[in-house]
């Protein structure tokens, strides 16, 4: 790794078998984002906001009116339900969706996990991304996006968890910056390494 200690050793010097290897990184860490995502959006929903609300604060959206049924539509010869004296059959399409609430253990897990992981994750694309001819202050800046973006969104979920439903616009929020400042840690570097043009000697 002597190209990080070379000062004036840019991204585009790299050896063709180092390109291969930097590039099939970018690609499996691009891939990574993109099933971060997806996962993200199959847990929320197609609502991230009220997702978010529901899965980390165990906040469910106000339960529809309960239709009556019409006589066209009415049963006689189904089977019947023994309810508490309490509970009649409006009371239970009336309470909306049973929801699990996030425990904290759960989230310790979650959270465990993703401490051991995105802080290396980050620490090898920023170095990629260090290898890239520009401005010392937007280099600066992106890799401090980088930084900032994935802690706080690491922090997002106790957020939620701790303040509660209030907070749930975090999630999606946090989630999009740590998205945009990532992608542009990765992509930068696979445009810079193979972009045509002749290319200086270390």
């Amino acid at each position: 790794m002597r190209q990080f200690s070379h000062k004036g050793f840019r991204i585009e010097q790299l050896s063709f078998e180092a390109k291969i290897l930097y590039s099939a990184f970018l690609v499996f860490a691009i891939a990574a984002m993109l099933v971060s995502v997806a996962y993200y959006s199959a847990l929320v929903g197609d609502k991230p906001f009220q997702g978010a609300r529901e899965y980390y604060a165990g906040e469910a959206p106000p339960a529809p009116a309960a239709q009556t049924p019409t006589d066209d539509t009415a049963l006689d010869d189904g089977p019947e339900l023994d309810l508490p004296d309490d509970m009649d059959g409006e009371d239970l399409a009336s309470s909306g969706p049973m929801l699990l609430s996030m425990t904290k253990r759960k989230l310790l897990e979650v959270t465990h996990f993703h401490l051991f992981t995105l802080p290396i994750f980050l620490l090898v694309i920023a170095h990629i991304f260090m290898l890239c001819a520009m401005h010392p202050t937007i280099k600066a800046t992106a890799i401090v996006s980088g930084v900032l973006s994935s802690g706080v969104h690491m922090l997002a979920p106790w957020l939620v968890f701790w303040g509660g439903a209030s907070w749930a616009w975090l999630m999606p929020v946090t989630g999009a910056w740590m998205t945009v400042s990532m992608l542009v840690l990765m992509l930068w570097p696979a445009w810079a390494m193979w972009r045509p043009g002749k290319t200086r000697k270390p």
